[in-house]
């Protein structure tokens, strides 16, 4: 019988080729100057007349971004009319994009270079965040390093094919000497209320949790720090790498590559206005429910240092790393064999 990891994985792949096929294109990365059909420049960043898309997002920092831009109204200014999808986990959304349910989406960095290398033709023209993610344990649990779940129950929220566990496999075979810890631990995949839960009751070791469960978890005092990721990745690498990436198709930008521009435009302006109002973090802690009073402050320390503002070369040579990093820890077999071409672009910044 095939244990539920190996079902997991198994429908993961089926997924991803039952999708229809499409030639890959391109280089690694694409940095010619954007173009709408017929050859005629994307324009400024500002559309013309107001346009609808499509925007996937899931809990967590991409969802507080979206808060923000519309709440303010830099969608709005660009003369974007957001249609908002939600899902609840990461890989509903990734095959959304892939199947042109969504115009664009925030997406796992591994599931599009995982995408694209099977002929897809989902690309990344923006960048989030990195993580923000803790792996917890109980107060009294025996566990203190992530080199001990060998053997033991380890909940990740978004199972062993997110990007999350990818960059946290790296994490475990770099820092604590783990060369392969979906092998080494049980994963258990559920979203993260029911990981706190299966926690709480014994029924897992310890959990990575997502961004709103990670603060949830420091501020109820319950549970100890094995790992924050995002910490050990960047003392051990030296610089933060976006997981957290902002996805289309090459099809949706041939026809709308001023939409893109546009949507890129507002990312920033959201952004920037995050970093410089503290009001921010209290509106949303407001709006998730979190009513402990040192929520919005933990929040902005958590969540707010981990944005990336800028997406530039030295960003894109930052992902491409951390993909070949990633290949060393994966195995070409789980993910890919090389950085798929074109599935970086640079060209859809306002003032491209």
């Amino acid at each position: 019988m095939r244990s539920p990891r190996q079902f997991r994985i198994g429908a993961a792949l089926l997924c991803l080729l039952a999708l229809t096929a499409t030639a890959c294109g391109g280089g690694a990365s694409s940095s010619q100057g954007a173009q709408a059909p017929g050859g005629k420049a994307c324009g400024s960043g500002t559309l013309t007349t107001p346009k609808s898309v499509r925007l996937g997002v899931n809990p967590g920092a991409q969802d507080l971004v979206t808060f923000v831009m519309q709440q303010q109204g830099f969608d709005k200014k660009r003369n974007l009319r957001l249609d908002i999808k939600r899902f609840q986990s990461p890989p509903g959304l990734h095959t959304a994009i892939g199947e042109k349910v969504v115009d664009i989406g925030f997406a796992g960095l591994t599931a599009m270079a995982v995408a694209r290398a099977h002929r897809r033709n989902t690309m990344i023209f923006n960048i989030l965040t990195g993580p923000s993610n803790i792996v917890f344990v109980p107060k009294n649990s025996p566990i203190r390093s992530l080199g001990d779940f060998k053997g033991r129950k380890l909940g990740a929220f978004g199972g062993e094919s997110s990007v999350t566990f990818a960059i946290l496999s790296a994490v475990g075979k770099e820092v604590y000497g783990i060369s392969d810890l979906a092998a080494a631990a049980d994963v258990v995949d559920a979203p993260d209320a029911a990981l706190i839960g299966l926690m709480d009751q014994g029924r897992i070791d310890g959990a990575l949790l997502g961004t709103t469960a990670t603060i949830q978890a420091l501020l109820s005092g319950k549970y100890r720090v094995v790992s924050d990721m995002a910490a050990d990745y960047e003392k051990k690498f030296g610089r933060l790498p976006g997981h957290v990436v902002v996805a289309s198709t090459d099809d949706y930008a041939a026809k709308n590559c001023d939409v893109l521009m546009a949507f890129s435009g507002a990312l920033s302006d959201t952004l920037t206005y995050m970093q410089s109002h503290d009001q921010v973090w209290s509106d949303y802690a407001k709006q998730i429910k979190l009513t402990d009073p040192r929520a919005p402050q933990m929040l902005k320390e958590r969540a707010g240092t981990r944005y990336i503002a800028k997406w530039d070369q030295a960003q894109e040579n930052e992902e491409i790393k951390l993909i070949q990093r990633l290949i060393g820890v994966l195995g070409e077999d789980k993910f890919v064999s090389e950085v798929p071409k074109g599935l970086f672009r640079l060209d859809l910044q306002p003032g491209s």
